[in-house]
């Protein structure tokens, strides 16, 4: 036993999970489901934690060459034999092992239990993209911060909270150190541009990476094809396509792409894709770094900000300027092209909590019906996916399963209100992306 009081040697703490494991009752047919809901997450948030803990113990005995001195080969070779793993697992786990011992405050925290895994890998790489701009103490205070706000960012959130990391760490160089950061990442995602291919079997297969405009115009069009696919095989009532993934109809969308591409015809029905970048009014006025965004909220250089505003296929959307010139009110009841643009600039896909469908697979979703007098404006639409759009429309689900939308009179963001069933009824929830953005204390 050790010598604080409740602590356990970790060999002793891995044999007791190891047995407990090992004794649970096969048969959980007569689990209750909230009792499932909270297996589930209980052993979602052990594995986290046992993850790190690996993670820590392999970079531990890769520092003092633990496995050459017991079996006499390199850490990796000894996990790939040991795990069975290829050479290329045993490396990245390796890697990723050396990344979480680097930031002792973090590998606490997710042993723990107060980060999860794909926090752990965004405050990893936040971390090392700001690496070669701060000091050591710069660079613990951030540590420090972001393991702070992991509580209340999801890891999306943490990945892009570059901005407010700087401002509370270096104040007085937080714009020159962002447009800097930002530089970087653009010139490497130049330098990282790919594209490879090889046959196997009876297929083609290919990875690659493209810089960030590159690739929200590539997945821009890619949905827009792939919606146009989908919504033609549910009129045709095709079953085999009616029934595809979200990477199958992806796939189709390439072929098609290609084919139209190589017979030089346009693709019917689809019309022109275009990439929304959202540009901070305030921001522009003092040209600070980080003024424009794309895509799920990943800023642009000035560089990029600039290229983008000068080209046909991207749309620069000013916000806070006021949406009076685009709500056409009562004049008509579909969405014109530029509401819809604004709704895509707002909501950035369907804006139902916990959803990821993009705006190409979207519906304008009127919040009071127009035919009961609601306006065809920005302050009643949201944007909703076909199945989220189901569950606010009282039409397809029972008054027990429907769900209420409105818009913020605070912020003039979308919120929602479960029905009296769910475990959350009476708040109003948001999707991540539209929730208030952490203040760090100065």
């Amino acid at each position: 036993m050790d010598e604080q009081v409740g602590v356990v040697p970790v060999e002793l703490a891995l044999a007791q999970i190891g047995a407990a494991l090992g004794s649970i009752d096969p048969n959980r047919a007569r689990l209750a489901p909230e009792a499932r809901l909270h297996a589930a997450r209980t052993a979602r948030s052990l594995t986290g934690r046992l993850d790190a803990l690996a993670s820590l113990l392999l970079a531990e005995a890769d520092a003092v060459h633990a496995s050459e001195r017991t079996v006499g080969t390199p850490t990796s070779t000894w996990l790939a034999i040991d795990q069975n793993l290829t050479k290329r697992e045993a490396a990245g786990a390796l890697h990723r092992a050396s990344e979480l011992a680097a930031h002792p405050v973090l590998g606490e925290a997710a042993v723990a239990g107060r980060v999860s895994t794909g926090q752990v890998r965004a405050i990893n790489t936040m971390l090392d993209g700001l690496a070669a701009q701060l000091n050591d103490q710069q660079q613990a205070q951030a540590e420090t911060l972001l393991v702070s706000l992991a509580d209340r960012m999801d890891s999306d959130a943490l990945g892009k909270a570059a901005a407010q990391v700087l401002a509370k760490v270096a104040p007085a160089d937080a714009d020159e150190l962002l447009e800097t950061k930002l530089q970087r990442e653009a010139e490497a995602a130049h330098r990282n541009r790919s594209l490879r291919f090889w046959r196997q079997g009876g297929s083609v297969r290919f990875e690659g990476s493209l810089p960030k405009l590159a690739g929200e115009q590539f997945i821009t069009l890619l949905d827009a094809h792939s919606e146009a696919l989908r919504r033609t095989a549910v009129e045709a009532r095709d079953p085999l396509h009616v029934n595809a993934t979200p990477e199958q109809r992806r796939a189709d969308a390439l072929a098609s792409l290609l084919h139209d591409a190589a017979t030089a015809r346009p693709k019917p029905g689809v019309g022109a894709a275009k990439v929304i970048v959202k540009l901070d009014y305030d921001q522009l006025r003092k040209g600070a770094a980080g003024a424009g965004v794309v895509g799920d909220g990943v800023q642009l250089t000035a560089g990029e900000l600039r290229r983008a505003c000068c080209d046909a296929e991207i749309i620069p959307v000013v916000l806070r300027a006021g949406s009076e010139v685009l709500d056409v009110g009562r004049s008509r009841r579909l969405v014109t092209p530029a509401i819809r643009a604004a709704l895509i600039a707002r909501d950035g896909g369907c804006v139902f909590p916990g959803c990821t469908a993009p705006p190409s697979a979207c519906e304008a979703h009127h919040i009071i019906p127009w035919w009961l007098g609601g306006l065809t404006a920005l302050s009643n639409l949201v944007l909703l996916c076909h199945h989220h759009h189901g569950l606010v429309e009282p039409a397809k689900y029972g008054l027990r399963d429907q769900w209420q939308v409105r818009i913020s009179e605070a912020d003039r963001l979308p919120e929602f209100a479960p029905p009296s069933r769910h475990p959350q009824a009476g708040e109003w929830l948001r999707h991540a992306q539209h929730r208030p953005r952490e203040r760090i204390a100065a």
